[in-house]
């Protein structure tokens, strides 16, 4: 079965719960970090690093994460090592952000996006592939510009 991470904090609530019942129709095993219900609150960082962890440490392989703008959880799971998580406002941005720059985590703002719209995005997301389906790069290219990410990545963190 797939596996999946999901977090929100109360600005991107409801925008997570219509998601993660996408997901398990997909067939995914969906984990969700929480906020579970609007009585229990988790704030965005704690969210964000949540995620982050399961992601950096193998136990899940992708992730979708919200708060009110996205950015906030964006910039909380980008500090674990091997995380790749793309803030994206848009269809097109959400399958570019793996096609691109091979991200494994998703960044959805639930101020600006309906469920609607994030369902789309997070399809777009899971059914891109990374470096194929871009005309505009050779699949080297992108190939390459992630191998140099990677070496940046383990001269800051170490391998």
């Amino acid at each position: 079965m797939k596996k999946i991470v999901v977090g929100a904090d109360p600005f991107g609530f409801t925008v997570k719960e219509e998601v993660k019942k996408y997901l398990e129709g997909r067939g995914y095993e969906v984990l969700d970090v929480g906020t579970l219900d609007e009585e229990h609150p988790v704030d965005y960082y704690k969210v964000g690093s949540e995620v982050g962890k399961r992601i950096s440490s193998g136990e899940y392989p992708q992730g979708i994460i919200f708060c009110g703008t996205g950015m906030g959880v964006n910039i909380v799971a980008n500090k674990y090592k091997g995380v790749y998580c793309g803030l994206c406002e848009s269809v097109m941005s959400a399958r570019l952000c793996k096609i691109i720059n091979n991200c494994n985590v998703l960044s959805i703002g639930g101020l600006f996006n309906g469920g609607y719209k994030a369902v789309q995005m997070v399809e777009a997301f899971l059914d891109a592939e990374f470096s194929i389906g871009f005309s505009e790069a050779a699949p080297e290219a992108l190939q390459d510009g992630l191998k140099g990410v990677k070496e940046i990545e383990e001269s800051i963190y170490g391998k």
